[in-house]
């Protein structure tokens, strides 16, 4: 598989090396993936990204983009990456149309297909409505669903989304994520910036955690789900009152956690989930009203990641 993007050991600090943005950043992503760049506010997600598409040079180390170096080829990047940033519109003074198909005339369409598309785009997120209304004027949700259409726009064969589903609501964010995936499967390599673990797990299909400017794990979802504790872990709902009861009996089984009033979880090893299980299912415990077994999720592996990197801090100072 070929690489769209090497990030090669690259640094970035700001205040004359005082601030540390990046540090020693090193990996590829490859062509036709989603690559999910994982992290809290102010791990450093954002300036590598403006990085990627030359809107920052590194301190350090170099980023590649089809094999050149985006600072020397910035000309080149700006054509195939559609980047999609968090800072607020340019063209706050067009209208809502206008804006989608300037983007789209400038990305090299035709006037006809600019429109056509523009049009497409807008009944897509139940817009159009608005489309001869000033940008300036609608909603800053709005706002961001235009953005997201400049960014859709042309259809590039890479695109770089920096927190896209911000600020919106669940059927738009639901929207958001159907476009990734339709472009990706149309054959597009998407970065996906983001700290919303629970969305990001049902579209990307390797991650890249950053904190604190550094690279901690990289890899498929799958593998990295592997190093995280392996237990299952069964998480019940129990009749009002009845919680201490619940736990009691389940005690001997494995940890018990304490996830809400009338909810539990049961950290249990695997050789005992199908006596645990068949003891519920007889009602051997009364008082449980629901259950479900739970698989480890890329919220897990990403606090299993960043605690075993505080961890090691903690050792090594």
């Amino acid at each position: 598989m070929n690489s769209v993007y090497e990030i090669n050991h690259v640094r970035k600090t700001y205040k004359k090396g005082k601030v540390v943005a990046n540090d020693d950043i090193h990996f590829n992503v490859e062509q036709g993936e989603i690559l999910g760049l994982l992290g809290p506010n102010g791990a450093g997600k954002s300036t590598l990204i403006k990085q990627m598409v030359g809107h920052l040079k590194p301190c350090g180390g170099e980023i590649l983009f089809m094999g050149t170096n985006v600072i020397r080829k910035s000309s080149d990047v700006a054509r195939q990456v559609a980047y999609y940033a968090q800072e607020p519109h340019a063209l706050t003074g067009l209208k809502v149309g206008e804006v989608l198909q300037f983007t789209g005339l400038l990305r090299g369409l035709s006037r006809k297909e600019a429109t056509r598309q523009t049009k497409e785009l807008l009944d897509r997120f139940e817009m159009g409505d608005l489309e001869t209304q000033q940008l300036k004027h609608i909603s800053g949700g709005q706002k961001r669903m235009i953005g997201i259409g400049t960014t859709l726009i042309g259809e590039c064969p890479v695109y770089i989304l920096d927190e896209p589903t911000n600020e919106l609501d669940p059927k738009k964010r639901r929207l958001v994520w159907n476009l990734i995936q339709e472009r990706n499967r149309g054959g597009a390599t998407i970065i996906l910036v983001t700290h919303n673990v629970l969305e990001a797990e049902q579209v990307v299909n390797r991650v890249a955690v950053i904190n604190h400017g550094k690279l901690l794990a990289v890899d498929h979802v799958s593998k990295l789900k592997q190093t995280v504790d392996q237990r299952l872990k069964l998480e019940l709902s129990v009749e009002t009152g009845k919680a201490n009861d619940v736990e009691q009996a389940l005690a001997a089984f494995g940890i018990i956690q304490r996830i809400g009033e009338h909810r539990i979880r049961l950290l249990l090893d695997r050789r005992d989930a199908s006596s645990v299980m068949e003891r519920i299912l007889n009602k051997d415990f009364m008082s449980i009203e629901d259950f479900a077994l739970v698989p480890p999720s890329l919220e897990d592996v990403y606090f299993h990641i960043d605690e075993k990197n505080t961890r090691q801090e903690v050792a090594a100072g």
